[in-house]
């Protein structure tokens, strides 16, 4: 590979901006380029939408050469500017900034040559940005949408003041949802809330947006390419979901072609935000024949590492990417040396050196540009001209409802999953949130969110379903089996016959889609008026009841929507199992011990579903649990990137996410719920049913009727597997707004 042409020893050595040695030409006709330069700081996960860097300010280079005019556009101090767009005639400047004194990110506009462009509209002429939004929340990443309108992301709640804001799982940060607005902050428009964050958005060439949305649900967590309509419906994957191998997280994505990206590639935390530089083709520049199936990604810097591990010298990593116009193997780029991790870096109370580069792929070649010292340098633009895209027009519109019409011409159709036909009984649709309820910091020892079910609604014969959802609410859709289980499937990379993924929409919307993720280029024909668009028929889970309502107290199958372990799960095992499993050691109660070999402190237990409080002390965090849900769930999360010594077998009996295979549900071997309730035929017909009627366990035997469980007790266990085997749901309640 040809050695790169500067090392971080002679950036470093260079704070001018560029180099006239020979390479005036790196980027072409570029007369210009727009970039932020920023104090340096430690950042958190690829979504952390505020962070990355302190005192900013926007810049702009004419030429982008060390004989070019460096200008200062903003002259903040002590403000922030963290994300910028160019307009599509190249002469007006938006971005995202903390303006100085003030605690919030808010959207502002700039004429490239420094001027305002919102006096210049009332004839006129002064210096400096002007503001375009402002109020209590944060406005970022903003970028500039045909027909005079901007898309941003905000973290306002659309849903207004009474309901709070959704709180990611891992950060506990409030999440970042899409947006549009006029070119002066009127008719602000908010778009459907997914459960965790959506950020650094760019616009395709067909008019639709691209942004990095944190897909998280159960097991899954990473950053994948998402794609939405400019009025912000028919969101859709883009890249990521089914790419596996190449990053955990993709992020900065810009179009250098029709269907053709620039991305870096990273992990979701521990990086600086900062990777490896992909070239992602969507699956053609056809936009009927764009699909993720479809979709491949070149690595144009195989050296640089895609997960946490620490960068080389002369390799590091890159933070963003954009095109130089004109030139499909020349990009604009940000770029620090050495080992750009930020466990590593911290222990030597050091940080990267961030400067700008223009990056050749054929040569593998970095051309510097500009590298302050004592400061970051990033996301550099070309001021170029480029074209308008086309003002598209809404998808589908849902006919008679003011909610969400969900909807399946065929559940059996996916190129995912191997569903046989007529195995599919209902759809199960669960609503998604997170601690923004009042919860404590964990819903529970699993890694899901916190789910509720709206309801279940029958499969017509020829595998289709519709129903109302509240909108602006994320779901989850699971096809159910006649035991009420979660359908196994074969091929599907998973235990149930469901993306792992939360869909939502705005209200008024129809998210109608051929099958369970079938093939994305196959056209549906969908006509505006058909009965599918039309909500008439359709069942309605809860489009007019509000969110804190949407709750049960009591857990029968045609109430029960959470699954609180306290209140639904616990009564049940301390009825008909904890005299059996009560903590005594035994053949019933195995034992095991967890020890950190750390700081060698230990954490023993023998298994127990009784309701007794169980504290598991992790080092770094408490958590405490009834003995019931740690026998069941196990207590290895909380020791999760920790050195542990295991003794024993600290069996997960409950598979989160997927009752059919959780072991404590083939022991008990749950009976037929639809289309009746049958208590002679049984979900594993090879198995007993729990307790076997073998032995005498103190005085009871499978036969007693009063340690046997009820078609409505079989369903909640059922349920709070499917749901992902939390401890807390909404019915824990435990402060917040409401």
């Amino acid at each position: 590979m040809r050695k790169p042409l500067i090392t971080l020893a002679l950036a470093a050595a260079l704070p001018i901006a560029g180099c006239d040695n020979g390479q005036t030409n790196v980027l072409g006709g570029v007369p210009a380029i727009a970039y932020i330069s920023r104090t340096p700081a430690d950042t958190g996960n690829v979504f952390d939408y505020t962070g990355g860097g302190t005192d900013g300010n926007l810049f702009t280079l004419t030429p982008p050469t060390a004989s070019g005019v460096k200008k200062n556009l903003t002259n903040w101090a002590g403000g922030d500017v963290n994300a910028l767009d160019l307009s599509f005639d190249a002469r007006e400047l938006v971005f995202s900034g903390k303006a100085p004194g003030e605690e919030r990110y808010h959207i502002f506009r700039i004429n490239v040559d420094g001027t305002n462009p919102c006096d210049a509209a009332q004839g006129k002429v002064t210096v400096g940005p002007c503001q375009v939004t402002m109020g209590p929340n944060d406005e970022v990443y903003p970028i500039y949408l045909p027909a005079g309108r901007i898309f941003y992301v905000t973290n306002r709640n659309v849903e207004g003041g009474a309901v709070p804001q959704f709180m990611d799982e891992y950060e506990r940060a409030t999440t970042a949802q899409a947006a549009t607005m006029k070119l002066d902050g009127s008719d602000q428009i908010l778009g459907p809330r997914n459960v965790s964050h959506r950020v650094a958005p760019t616009l395709l060439s067909d008019g639709r947006i691209l942004m990095t949305e944190w897909r998280h649900l159960g097991d899954v967590n990473e950053g994948d390419l998402t794609i939405m309509q400019q009025d912000l419906t028919g969101v859709r994957e883009g890249f990521g979901r089914e790419s596996k191998g190449v990053a955990n997280s993709y992020l900065r994505a810009r179009e250098y072609a029709p269907g053709q990206l620039v991305v870096i590639g990273t992990s979701r935390d521990r990086t600086y935000q900062a990777g490896k530089i992909l070239r992602v083709n969507l699956g053609g520049s056809d936009i009927t024949q764009q699909s993720e199936a479809r979709s491949s990604a070149e690595d144009l810097t195989p050296l640089v590492p895609a997960d946490r591990t620490p960068s080389f010298k002369d390799v590091g990593r890159y933070y963003d990417v954009a095109p130089v116009p004109g030139n499909s193997d020349r990009f604009l780029t940000t770029w620090a040396d050495g080992a750009v991790e930020t466990e590593v870096l911290s222990m030597a109370k050091s940080h990267p050196d961030f400067g700008i580069y223009v990056f050749d792929a054929k040569s593998n070649t970095r051309y510097p540009i500009v590298n302050q010292p004592d400061s970051w340098e990033q996301s550099p633009l070309a001021i170029v001209p480029r074209n308008e895209p086309p003002t598209l027009t809404p998808l589908f519109a849902a006919t008679g409802t003011t909610g969400t019409l969900i909807g399946a011409i065929n559940v059996y159709d996916s190129t995912m999953f191997n569903v046989t036909p007529g195995s599919a009984i209902k759809v199960r649709v669960s609503e998604g949130f997170s601690s923004e309820e009042g919860f404590p910091g964990d819903f529970g020892l699993t890694e899901f969110d916190g789910q509720a079910r709206l309801g279940e609604v029958p499969i017509n014969a020829d595998g289709s379903f519709k129903a109302q959802i509240p909108a602006n609410t994320p779901v989850r859709l699971q096809l159910i089996d006649k035991f009420g289980m979660a359908l196994a499937t074969s091929g599907a990379g998973g235990d149930t016959a469901a993306e792992p993924v939360w869909i939502q929409g705005r209200s008024g919307e129809a998210r109608v889609c051929g099958g369970c993720h079938e093939d994305r280029v196959k056209p549906i024909a969908l006509a505006p008026g058909s009965s599918i668009l039309q909500a008439s028929g359709s069942p309605d889970l809860f489009t007019n009841i509000a969110r804190q309502e949407r709750r049960s107290d009591v857990f029968t199958y045609d109430k029960i929507m959470g699954v609180p372990w306290d209140k639904a799960v616990q009564p049940i095992l301390s009825a008909k199992c904890a005299v059996c499993h009560d903590g005594t050691a035994g053949a019933a109660n195995p034992s095991y011990t967890i020890t950190d070999v750390t700081d060698m402190t230990m954490f023993s237990f023998t298994f127990d579903l009784s309701a007794k409080p169980v504290t598991i002390d992790a080092g770094d965090r408490m958590y405490t649990y009834t003995a019931s849900y740690i026998a069941l769930l196990g207590p290895q999360m909380a020791f999760r990137e920790k050195q542990i010594m295991i003794t024993g077998d600290p069996k997960m009996y409950v598979t989160p996410g997927a009752a059919h295979s959780s072991v404590v549900v083939q022991m008990l071997n749950p009976p037929q719920r639809f289309p009746n309730v049958d208590m002679n035929v049984r979900a594993f017909p090879s198995k007993p049913v729990h307790p076997a009627e073998v032995g005498v366990y103190n005085g009871h035997d499978g036969a007693d009727a009063a340690y046997q469980l009820t078609a409505d007790e079989y369903y909640t266990l059922i349920l709070s597997s499917d749901s992902g085997g939390q401890y807390y749901a909404r019915e824990n309640k435990m402060g917040g707004p409401y």
